[in-house]
């Protein structure tokens, strides 16, 4: 069962804005990334190929997170990062809500103790129908709060 992340505000006005200011710049305003460069690669050209790649790297991250409960594993999709945990080594959940950056595009979070000191923070949009089919596949997962 898939569950996309879910979309905080803050991060998506983030997201958005990264992409943007790297797609912009390179292209009308050419001369603010001369700093960064030396002489002979100070071609407008070779900016937008320094900075779409990362525009679009962002964009990817933020229409392509989820997570996917398969069988016994839960499957974490970061834009091009992937993450497979067996839900039978998850020993705890609790929800937090937290800045900082994690496979988790929303503060509102879920974080999962796994393995012998593995922890992810990960932001599905139906948070307590997540829980439920993790608690499901798993009974022995404690919910911490």
């Amino acid at each position: 069962m898939y569950f996309p992340s879910k979309k905080g505000v803050g991060m998506t006005i983030c997201c958005f804005a990264t992409a943007i200011v790297f797609i912009i710049m390179p292209l009308f305003f050419p001369d603010q990334l001369a700093f960064i460069l030396p002489p002979f690669l100070n071609h407008q050209i070779v900016k937008a190929l320094i900075t779409l790649p990362i525009a679009f790297f962002v964009l990817w991250i933020w229409g392509r997170t989820g997570y996917t409960l398969s069988g016994s594993r839960l499957k974490i999709v970061y834009g091009p990062i992937r993450k497979t945990i067996d839900i039978h080594d998850i020993r705890t959940i609790r929800s937090k809500i937290d800045p900082f950056i994690d496979p988790a595009l929303s503060m509102d979070k879920i974080e999962i103790n796994y393995g012998q000191f593995e922890t992810i923070s990960i932001s599905p949009k139906r948070k307590d129908e997540f829980i439920s089919k993790l608690l499901e596949k798993n009974p022995n997962i404690k919910m911490l709060h």
